[in-house]
């Protein structure tokens, strides 16, 4: 199965190299047609004839063929003597030709041209190739140019050789050139060992500039990769590939200068011996930073010490080079040229090796790899090439090339699994926060379980060590509302809410707080900010927290001494400063200290303890103020903390500012300094409204804060049911009423938004309080509890006092509603309408002498209406069904004699009734029917009273026949008796008026009353 697998890949990248491999050596050959001259002179025992070709325009010939050569002869520079020439076949080396073949080797090449006179002047150039140096060229006797010096005393001192064209006119008829030259090198061969060109003008001009351009353009491109590679490491792109690299890049430029046109020389006078050997070190160089390079690439996919051996040795090989003697060099000649062809080849294998194994992108290391073997298998083929040679840029920019393309394939493939690693890392950011604010609220339960249990221990009997307890539990608080800033800071979430604020009050009032904490030891808190400081602008409440952290911590480390709070004005802030003689921060901690989670050294730990969190909130809070929070420190003599506030012209109305301690900004921190005597001291004055023992329900899946929330509560006059969850508390609200619902937040399956938006649908904010008990305290959170339909919130872990006046002021409120509605019900009634009175009156009188018998009845209905309409029993919360009855009986008396045929009363009613209805209920919805139903008709109507019981409950239903409406058309605002009824209904029984009309045909009106509840008051 594995090779089945394998082999196709293994075919694809052979396949692929080698479809490279032969688009490389096509690119070579061309470049080398383009720049090769093809036709070759026809010279013959030292003579030329050039009136057999044109030699106008685009003239170019080799001049290979039989040119004279005087072996140890300089024909210009020695005197006249007669010397027989020998023929040698250019392009060859001179040295068989010289019968002594140790020493220095010198001699002259002499070529005769024919050329016949033209009337236009044409000038020629001829390009002498490297190998014989230094030289001379001569044209008719005449110097036209040459390299080095023709000395035979200095041969150590000669140039490097290197091919350089020279420009001159021939003379009509018969023309001479002759080169004469020393062979400085001893150990290679002398002479012209490569074909000399002749060519005219602008055919010589256009070669030698397209050679020299190409190589330029060479190095300016290999330039731009340096530019390129420093731009990396400038911001921040640092490793050891990059820095090889980089050499390669170097010294691929340097092989270029070195060879072909040997441009350098051109400028840097370095002699023969130095010449070659910077010829080998640059190249041996460029393969030894290469090894490097790619062992760097490929080392989590290839472990192989052949590469480590192979960049060992062109080591060895740099360190012989620079130090041996030419003539060891050149006799070791052959060390260079193993390294050169094993280098790439070895590379190459490992670069498919690297590609094989799946390595990212690593196919254009393979690419890479070939081109630079093409490159040295080329440069040792032009080692022996007779041809004249031409820089062939391609090669190594493809390479570097694939190089680059291989990195940005890493590089996009590194952004796409960082993308990858991002999202991931701000999943777990957001896991984290998330996990610190659920810890926050897990941690909230059982700390508001203590702290609620040991208040209500310190309200029976003073302890100290129930104090220190409470104390330990409020710290604990204050940690946990350090967490939250946290997330709340990191998150961009945390809201200011700034106004104009006093630093001196601010400052003040935190000396008196603190003055407690501060009571038994030896330390003095100083303010001295004047009272005339100017004004800042910014949140009190985050102001108040920060000068409490700082101060707490310089408490924490200052055992003796002073602790100083200093202000002054610098342009639009103002410098605030807290400076202590405690025990200092040394220099190293200093940098880090406003880092989250950063502490001071162990010994310092086990002084104050703590997350770490204080000083980091501080200087986010006061970044977020747009002020600064900076430290001076010195080991043994203190600390001073500074920070900068705003300075607002808005000024502080002195009749407007709060007591230090009724300010709401204070609450949160007194109670982590003072005794809380005072607190449990503030008994709740009993509330006068109050007729009955009003019901809570407390909702929390927690059993122990259910019992703890039980507790605290029994010690005031209410009756407390409790529930697990969401379900079990809208079930219980189903068949009981109750004043007010304490409800936690996070709970499952229904949380307590969900329960409070249930419980919405059916009570009003004023008919059934919500209070929101929860360790949830941001500020999200809290504007999503007021909107789900809390009326009040109080945070874990709870203030006892506070708890208990927020339960009883929302008691107070419940039950003042209720009270109102029962006094408003009664008023209405008390309300009699003048019409509806002097009407009975005049019927009374009408009936008077006609039908005493009727009379005597109206007037006794009338008496019992007036008298049930003052009743004091009308402000009760429920009345017995019969009274309610009786007061509809008699106002039906009243008004069938009134308008007699015209109404119509059927009477629909259990035997017995154990019924107890709120007062004036049924009187209203019969008034109702007949003003609106049956007395619209001429003909009148006919009102059905009915009352049906069930197991669960009893309905009552006021049906007429009259006019009836249009129950899809929206009514216009019900009357105040109607909606003051149905108020009420809900209020005591948790139900509401259920109305059914038809145009024409009739209204009925019905409502509810649970069975169980048919006999309580």
């Amino acid at each position: 199965m594995m090779k089945n697998k394998t082999n196709p890949h293994y075919i694809n990248i052979f396949l692929l190299t080698l479809l490279f491999f032969s688009i490389l050596v096509v690119m070579r050959l061309l470049w080398m047609d383009f720049m090769n001259v093809g036709d070759e002179a026809n010279i013959q025992q030292g003579v030329l004839d050039l009136n057999t070709l044109h030699t106008n325009k685009g003239f170019q010939i080799k001049l290979s063929g039989e040119w004279e050569l005087y072996t140890n002869t300089l024909l210009i520079s020695e005197s006249q003597k007669s010397v027989k020439p020998t023929y040698s076949h250019l392009p060859e080396s001179w040295s068989p030709y010289f019968h002594k073949q140790d020493g220095i080797h010198y001699g002259s090449y002499r070529l005769t041209i024919l050329k016949e006179h033209t009337d236009v002047p044409q000038m020629y150039g001829i390009t002498i190739p490297d190998g014989l140096t230094p030289y001379e060229v001569y044209v008719n006797k005449k110097l036209i140019g040459g390299l080095g010096n023709m000395t035979l005393d200095n041969i150590e001192a000669a140039p490097v050789s290197r091919p350089a064209t020279y420009y001159f006119m021939l003379d009509a008829q018969e023309n001479e050139i002759i080169i004469q030259g020393i062979q400085a090198n001893p150990y290679t061969d002398g002479g012209m060992t490569k074909e000399i060109i002749l060519g005219d003008l602008q055919s010589m001009s256009q070669a030698r500039f397209i050679a020299v351009i190409a190589q330029i353009l060479f190095c300016i491109i290999f330039l731009f990769y340096i530019l390129f590679i420093l731009l990396l490491w400038v911001i921040g792109f640092r490793n050891k590939a990059l820095i090889y690299f980089a050499v390669i890049i170097i010294t691929t430029i340097a092989t270029a200068l070195v060879s072909s046109n040997k441009l350098l020389y051109i400028y840097l006078p370095f002699n023969w011996i130095w010449g070659q050997k910077l010829y080998f070190l640059t190249y041996i160089n460029n393969m030894l930073f290469f090894i490097l390079f790619l062992r760097e690439l490929v080392k989590e996919y290839i472990k192989s010490k052949a590469l480590l051996i192979l960049s060992l040795c062109c080591g060895i090989y740099l360190a012989f080079t620079l130090i041996a003697p030419i003539e060891y060099i050149l006799k070791m000649r052959v060390a260079f040229l193993l390294l050169f062809i094993v280098s790439p080849i070895l590379m190459t294998i490992y670069m498919f090796i690297a590609v094989a194994k799946g390595g990212k992108g690593s196919v254009f290391l393979a690419l890479a790899g070939v081109a630079t073997a093409n490159n040295s298998l080329f440069v040792l083929l032009q080692q022996n090439s007779t041809a004249p040679y031409s820089h062939y840029p391609f090669d190594l920019l493809i390479a570097a090339t694939a190089i680059s393309a291989f990195w940005f394939a890493r590089y996009y493939d590194t952004t796409i699994e960082t993308e990858k690693l991002s999202l991931k890392l701000q999943k777990e950011i957001h896991a984290k926060d998330e996990f610190l604010a659920n810890t926050s609220h897990e941690l909230r339960n059982p700390l508001h379980g203590m702290m609620s249990i040991t208040q209500l221990l310190l309200n029976k009997q003073e302890n100290d060590d129930l104090k220190l307890l409470l104390s330990i539990g409020r710290h604990m608080s204050h940690v946990l509302d350090d967490l939250l800033d946290l997330v709340q800071l990191k998150e961009q979430t945390l809201r200011l809410y700034p106004k104009a604020i006093q630093i001196h009050d601010v400052a003040q009032r935190m000396k008196s707080i603190f003055a407690f904490r501060l009571s038994g030891k030896p330390i003095q808190l100083i303010v001295n900010i004047p009272i005339d400081t100017p004004v800042v602008w910014a949140d009190e409440i985050r102001v108040i927290q920060i000068f409490t952290n700082l101060l707490h911590n310089a408490i924490k480390f200052t055992e003796e001494g002073s602790i100083t709070l200093t202000a002054e004005k610098k342009g639009s802030m103002l410098y605030i400063s807290i400076t202590d003689t405690g025990i200092g921060i040394d220099k190293e901690l200093q940098k880090r200290i406003f880092e989250p989670y950063e502490q001071a050294d162990s010994s310092m730990t086990a002084v104050g303890g703590g997350l770490g969190l204080g000083l980091s909130i501080c200087k986010d809070l006061i970044v977020l103020h747009g002020g600064t929070l900076s430290l001076s420190s010195e080991i043994g003599k203190g600390s001073t903390f500074t920070f900068s506030l705003p300075i607002t012209k808005k000024q502080i109305d002195n009749d407007t500012i709060p007591e230090p301690s009724h300010t709401e900004a204070f609450d949160k921190y007194t109670s982590m300094v003072n005794n809380i005597e005072q607190e449990i001291a503030a008994i709740i004055d009993t509330n006068p409204f109050i007729t009955s023992r009003p019901r809570i329900l407390i909702v929390d899946d927690d059993p122990v804060n259910l019992q703890v929330l039980v507790n605290v509560l029994s010690t005031e006059p209410y009756d407390v049911e409790t529930a697990l969850n969401g379900a079990e508390a809208i079930k219980k609200l189903q068949n009981t009423i109750f004043d007010l619902v304490i409800s936690d937040i996070m709970m499952p399956n229904m949380s307590g938004y969900e329960l409070a938006q249930h419980i919405r649908k059916q009570f009003t904010i004023s008919e059934l309080p919500i209070l929101f008990l929860t360790a949830k305290q941001q500020h999200e959170d809290i504007q999503l509890a007021f909107i789900s339909g809390a009326n009040d919130f109080v945070k874990k872990p709870m203030e006892y006092v506070e708890f208990k006046a927020r339960v009883q002021a929302l008691v107070r409120m419940k039950l003042s509603n209720e009270e109102r509605l029962r006094i408003e019900a009664a008023w209405l009634q008390a309300q009699i309408q003048p019409h509806f009175f002097f009407n009975t009156l005049n019927s009374i009188i009408s009936l008077h002498g006609v039908d005493d018998e009727q009379m005597e009845e109206l007037l006794l209905a009338f008496s019992d209406y007036l008298q049930m309409s003052f009743d004091f029993q009308n402000a009760d919360l429920v009345v017995p069904i019969d009274y309610e009855l009786k007061l509809v009986r008699s106002y039906l008396i009243i008004e069938q004699i009134r308008f007699g045929d015209r109404i119509q009363v059927v009477w629909n009613l259990p035997d017995t009734l154990e019924l107890h209805v709120p007062p004036l209920v049924i009187q209203t919805l019969v008034e109702n029917a007949i003003q609106h139903g049956i007395l619209p008709r001429r003909e009148g109507g006919i009102i059905t009273i009915r009352i049906t019981e069930s197991e669960k409950d009893h309905t009552v239903a006021i049906t007429d026949n009259g006019v009836g409406f249009n129950t899809a058309v929206p009514r216009k605002k019900t009357s105040v008796g109607l909606m003051n009824t149905e108020q009420r209904l809900k209020q005591i029984f948790g139900t509401k008026l259920v109305i059914e009309s038809h145009i024409g045909d009739g209204t009925t009106i019905s409502f509810t009353i649970p069975t169980k509840t048919t006999g309580e008051v």
